[in-house]
């Protein structure tokens, strides 16, 4: 009798302890999306094949009442990149390729600045992030060409380091990494994901075409805080031509399946999608990442941080996290495992850089795993990145404080119009017309009005989507227009 009477009294005990954590990670989530102004947010905790807590907060638009829900979806930004190296293990499961096999043997057109390695480029290479080429994020985020052509323009960015002899992170490696799915496989790289992962899994909700975000319906809207109007709109970042690093959509109740079938190492019901051997290479350390690494390192105090394949790698407290971000401008991701203790967190937000995804995922972490709610994660988080923050708005509003007002243009205004070229990131067309010029990138992907500034340089109206100015710079020769510099790049002027 004792011992039934003990045995229910600590079941009890365990019950009412773990409804205890689930009601302090409430309270924290809703002080943090308060403290960060986040409109809304989900967040899924799975743990040994049971769901410990699967919650949505707040609204998909800032400006209506409409409330997130389980099904609402959200950008998954880079937390992409697993499944495509999910893909690839697959394709090395079936023999049609290896980790090691060179890129170039596959996509005879591949090319890259470096003919060595061009050349010696193998498939993992794709994922790790030390190819040696720097980032090139301006070819997608103010073009809008075809994936071809984009890598294309890529084959000019020059060496930063050898080949694998740094890191610098590179979304553009995996959209080479999602032709060579679709070369292999016969089919896309979206029809790929979906047939032999989403439909496996049952994530209906998951989209890996961008067309398919808004026939859904239930989806979310990015915002970001302006520093000068608060919260506002910005709009949607749709780059196919980028898709396979980081472009998919997802929601809560597909996380919860998605955690649960990656804790179970891919093993479904009937079936296994990857063989235990490969799902764990996906996650072997691959290579050393110094200080390039996330910031919340000076709060977690890491001996190591590794890059695997498509997760980022440290440890905690003696266990290892693998882990990965998402961002596209106004919206946020993020999805943390600890897989020798068999759990896993998840993270949408609809704000742009809210990075309480950081402090959630550690919050998780301390309370499931250690017990441990010791650690004011959201205070701690929020200053580190208030403090960064702070650093930028003043660096960025000191460039509007140093002005010579007493200087003149050197030219007419009508001399400064032309079109100005950069081999790779494309094409812009100064125009004036009654006194007044504007700015196209690449037929209109970016349109600027500009008023003079100072000397031979102008400036911008607030970016739609960064929601900053820039400085255009006219770069004179014998008092006529050579060049022009914007996003740090040079466009020479050829009309």
């Amino acid at each position: 009798m004792f011992r039934t009477v003990f045995f229910l009294f600590l079941l009890f005990s365990i019950n009412l302890f773990s409804q205890s954590k689930v009601n302090i990670l409430d309270d924290f989530i809703l002080e943090g999306k308060k403290m960060w102004k986040i409109p809304g947010i989900s967040v899924v905790v799975v743990k040994n094949d049971s769901t410990l807590y699967k919650k949505t907060f707040g609204k998909k638009n800032f400006f209506d009442d409409e409330l997130v829900d389980s099904e609402t979806i959200f950008s998954m930004a880079s937390t992409t990149k697993a499944f495509i190296s999910m893909s690839l293990g697959i394709l090395v499961d079936r023999d049609s390729i290896s980790w090691d096999d060179r890129v170039v043997d596959i996509l005879p057109s591949f090319k890259l600045s470096d003919p060595y390695i061009t050349k010696d480029a193998r498939i993992k290479d794709l994922l790790t992030h030390n190819l040696g080429i720097g980032n090139e994020d301006r070819l997608w985020t103010t073009d809008s060409t075809s994936v071809e052509e984009m890598l294309l323009k890529f084959s000019k960015s020059p060496r930063k380091y050898p080949l694998r002899g740094g890191y610098t992170y590179q979304n553009i490696m995996y959209v080479v990494a999602g032709q060579v799915i679709s070369k292999v496989s016969g089919i896309s790289w979206q029809s790929f994901v979906k047939t032999n992962i989403l439909d496996k899994v049952g994530l209906s909700c998951t989209l890996t075409w961008s067309k398919d975000i808004f026939e859904y319906g239930n989806y979310t809207f990015p915002h970001q805080i302006d520093y000068e109007e608060g919260i506002v709109h910005v709009p949607f970042t749709i780059s196919d031509q980028i898709g396979a690093a980081g472009m998919m959509w997802s929601c809560s109740d597909d996380m919860e399946k998605y955690l649960k079938f990656l804790l179970n190492e891919t093993q479904l019901l009937d079936e296994r999608i990857l063989d235990k051997k490969t799902f764990n290479y996906l996650f072997k350390p691959q290579i050393i990442v110094g200080d390039s690494f996330y910031p919340t390192a000076k709060l977690t105090n890491p001996n190591w941080k590794t890059y695997g394949l498509g997760w980022y790698q440290h440890d905690y407290r003696g266990e290892k996290i693998d882990f990965h971000t998402g961002s596209l401008q106004g919206l946020v991701a993020i999805i943390g495992l600890i897989r020798d203790r068999n759990i896993g967190v998840q993270v949408f937000a609809n704000l742009d850089h809210a990075e309480l995804r950081h402090a959630i995922m550690y919050k998780v972490m301390d309370l499931f795993v250690f017990s441990d709610d010791s650690r004011d994660w959201n205070r701690e988080v929020y200053n580190l990145y208030n403090e960064m923050d702070k650093k930028y708005k003043k660096s960025y509003l000191d460039k509007f404080i140093l002005r010579d007002e007493n200087s003149k243009m050197t030219l007419k205004l009508i001399d400064y119009s032309g079109t100005y070229e950069n081999d790779m990131y494309g094409r812009i067309i100064v125009s004036v017309k009654d006194e007044k010029m504007t700015l196209d990138v690449n037929k209109g992907v970016k349109f600027f009005d500009l008023e003079w500034w100072e000397k031979d340089v102008f400036i911008t109206d607030k970016d739609e989507k960064w929601r900053e100015k820039l400085f255009v710079k006219f770069n004179l020769n014998n008092n006529s227009v050579r060049d022009l510099t914007i996003y740090n790049a040079k466009f020479k002027k050829v009309n």
